[in-house]
């Protein structure tokens, strides 16, 4: 183990060696202006939040080049050093810190930008930005950053292999870039881009000004390989004492090639999708539909902007639970792009949608494909097709086939549509647990009953600097359903309008912004029964100091649950944030008000309350602690006896040794389950790819009638993946 982790340092000090190399400058983290003289130039100089398009307090120079492998970028950002916020982060974890970042649409018709980035200390930031304005923050690639401090200001080189982009090949081309700082100055945040926002175009990437031509970029293909090992034993409490099991060592490979520059195939072949850091627990006591987990595993991350289908949900990666061996090809054409997704998964997740709730099950192993087909339009337009398929080994098998598209007019307005047909043949097991319930006269039990059904939506938007105006209707029928989707409920028939005013200040302002909304809904289900009649309005206004505050109020004028209709019911609820600094990082939220106890025997209505507080403590520019709770609690209103109470408290400690290596305590108490766990791990992460972790967790119970918890089970693992170019 140890001659590998001194091989994968070695590889990695090769490949930072290579960038250095083949660049056009000297690649150390300073950007001299004489150096970069040769390099196309450009200012960071428009505040667009909280200022509506003002000149920056603190400016940013940048300067970009290429060469025959790199793109090659420059940051000179000027600001107060005694005000920078900068700490030594993980990937992806500088959100808050002062930054500096590129996004690159290297098709030009707005169907993405690609952006990357880096705060003071050379910590990387990387997502994806769709043309709905949804930003992927999961989505990784491969990219250099060095950056220094200085009296004025702070300095950050970025090299951007070509390989890692996705675009057109042609002796000459045009991408369209954006430079974008995020900085602080009295005491508040300011985003900055280098050029004023439109306010009267929502689509952030369709008005990209600024562009880089590049001659004779011959794209490198990758050739990738990720070979990894993962290795554990468990053990589980039996007759007050942990029995162990035997080690377990599994071996797994994926990959990647490219069979030109705009298509590429990945591959993972047992694969070893652990997550790095447990899911953040929610509070489901009063929910009697499936909750949905972000999606954290890399390989699936890749090319899911293009699986978006508005509205229905028809594909969610994680349904393909426990994989043995997949297969992904993914092409970007200038006016048309694809995905396919094939695998074999060994442990599959059976969802049955219903009205008022969901039914959830383990199956056996299951083949499972999905293809999207979309074709792209300048400005951000598309039209698209989406099926999936799913064969269960023990016999039946579920299918859905769509259509959707996106047409934007005048930059002001987007109109969105889809259609969703599916056809599910059950297999006959025991997987369901409510085998006795129906939906429209057909058991919810799993026994070849074949159900076919459909869903449909349509919403149109307008968005102007002040006024945001939007409409849908979207329908599920009774028996739709998405065997590799995560539909939890049908059954019903929604129309929903909203509308929205922001407000701009002047820069001596103690208000920096406001924004009010505005949203009604109505639902009903296929027997013309009123689901749903509820009104929901929000206000909420940003301050100097970078505090924000919202107060929202829902005003439910009727809601069915199982014959039982809920009326006049209310809520109020304030959210606060506060970050005065770098090391305190305060938000929190209180609700109350009436709401429905999901009862499915005897639905009640209750006095709710919802309290819950989120918080970042930088000790120092290597230890964060991140504590949270969350505490729910809904009484009878008429003798005060709850219905439920309790609460969630988690901390989150994680400790910085330098950009690539950290250790992690996390601590989760469940009040609702009376349960606890504590994970520790110990991660060397030097890209995106590449990992080695050993840590363990232990899972603890309450013990009745004490205030004690004993410990239930206990695991230790650890994993090492390294990424060979070839």
């Amino acid at each position: 183990m140890k001659k590998m982790f001194i091989l994968s340092l070695l590889c990695i000090g090769l490949q930072i060696a290579k960038a250095q190399e083949t660049s056009k400058i000297t690649f150390d983290g300073v950007v001299s202006p004489e150096e970069w003289s040769q390099a196309d130039y450009h200012q960071v100089k428009y505040e667009f939040d909280p200022g509506d398009n003002i000149p920056s307090e603190n400016l940013t120079d940048v300067y970009i080049t290429y060469d025959s492998e790199y793109l090659l970028i420059g940051f000179i950002a000027y600001t107060d050093m005694s005000t920078l916020r900068s700490s030594i982060r993980n990937r992806d974890a500088a959100w808050e810190d002062d930054m500096v970042m590129i996004g690159i649409d290297t098709y030009k018709d707005a169907r993405f930008a690609i952006s990357m980035g880096s705060n003071p200390e050379g910590n990387q930031i990387d997502f994806k930005v769709s043309n709905q304005g949804d930003d992927d923050v999961s989505y990784d690639v491969t990219f250099f950053t060095k950056a220094s401090k200085h009296e004025d200001a702070y300095h950050v080189e970025m090299l951007i292999p070509f390989s890692v982009l996705q675009f057109k090949e042609m002796p000459e081309m045009n991408w369209n870039v954006l430079f974008y700082r995020s900085t602080y100055t009295g005491g508040r945040r300011s985003q900055n881009f280098n050029f004023p926002l439109d306010r009267d175009n929502p689509c952030l990437v369709c008005q990209i000004p600024t562009s880089i031509t590049l001659n004779g970029i011959k794209s490198k293909n990758r050739v990738t390989l990720l070979p990894n090992v993962f290795s554990g034993l468990s053990g589980e409490l039996n007759n007050n004492s942990l029995d162990y099991s035997k080690l377990k060592t599994n071996f797994g490979l994926s990959g990647l090639f490219d069979i030109n520059n705009s298509t590429s195939l990945e591959y993972a072949i047992n694969p070893d999708f652990s997550q790095v850091e447990a899911d953040v627990s929610q509070i489901t006591v009063n929910n009697t539909f499936g909750v949905v987990y972000p999606e954290r595993r890399p390989y699936f991350n890749e090319g899911k902007d293009i699986l978006e289908f508005n509205l229905i949900n028809t594909v969610y990666t994680r349904s393909i639970n426990n994989p043995l061996i997949s297969a992904k090809l993914i092409n970007q054409g200038t006016k048309q792009r694809y995905y396919w997704l094939t695998a074999y998964d060994q442990d599959s997740p059976y969802l049955v949608a219903g009205e008022n709730e969901s039914y959830i099950g383990q199956g056996n192993g299951s083949f499972a494909n999905v293809f999207r087909y979309q074709r792209t339009y300048e400005g951000g337009s598309n039209i698209g097709l989406l099926t999936t398929n799913r064969f269960y080994n023990n016999g039946g098998s579920g299918n859905t086939l769509g259509i959707d598209g996106i047409i934007r007019i005048r930059k002001q307005y987007s109109i969105g549509f889809g259609f969703n047909g599916s056809a599910v043949t059950e297999p006959e097991a025991d997987w369901i647990s409510s085998s006795s319930n129906s939906i429209n006269g057909k058991t919810v039990a799993l026994d070849g009953e074949t159900n076919s059904g459909y869903a449909g939506f349509i919403f149109v938007n307008r968005s102007s600097k002040h006024w945001n105006s939007n409409a849908y209707y979207v329908e599920k029928s009774p028996w739709y359903n998405t065997p590799l989707g995560f539909v939890t409920k049908n059954n019903f028939k929604t129309f929903a309008i909203g509308q929205g005013y922001q407000e701009f200040f002047k820069e001596e302002s103690v208000f920096n912004r406001l924004s009010v909304n505005a949203n009604y809904e109505l639902t009903h289900n296929y027997e013309g029964v009123l689901k749903g009649s509820i009104l929901n309005t929000q206000a909420y206004v940003a301050l100097d100091g970078n505090f924000g505050t919202e107060i929202g109020h829902n005003r439910i004028f009727n809601e069915e649950f199982y014959g039982f209709n809920a009326r006049n019911m209310h809520s109020t609820s304030v959210f606060m944030r506060f970050n005065p600094n770098e090391n305190f990082n305060l938000s929190g939220f209180v609700e109350k008000g009436t709401s429905l106890y999901y009862d499915t025997a005897n639905p009640e209505i209750g006095r709710s309350l919802n309290i819950g507080t989120f918080n970042d403590f930088q000790i120092s520019p290597k230890l964060r602690i991140s504590p949270s709770l969350r505490y729910a609690r809904l009484q009878n209103l008429d003798s005060n006896t709850n219905y439920y109470q309790g609460y969630i408290l988690r901390t989150n400690l994680n400790f910085q040794f330098n950009s690539e290596i950290s250790l992690r305590v996390v601590n989760e108490i469940n009040d609702f389950s009376d349960a606890m766990f504590v994970q520790t791990l110990l991660k060397y992460n030097p890209n995106p790819f590449t990992i080695f972790f050993i840590g363990g967790t232990n899972g603890y119970s309450y013990i009745d009638n004490t205030t004690s918890y004993r410990v239930d089970d206990v695991q230790v693992y650890f994993k090492f993946q390294y990424m060979f170019d070839l």
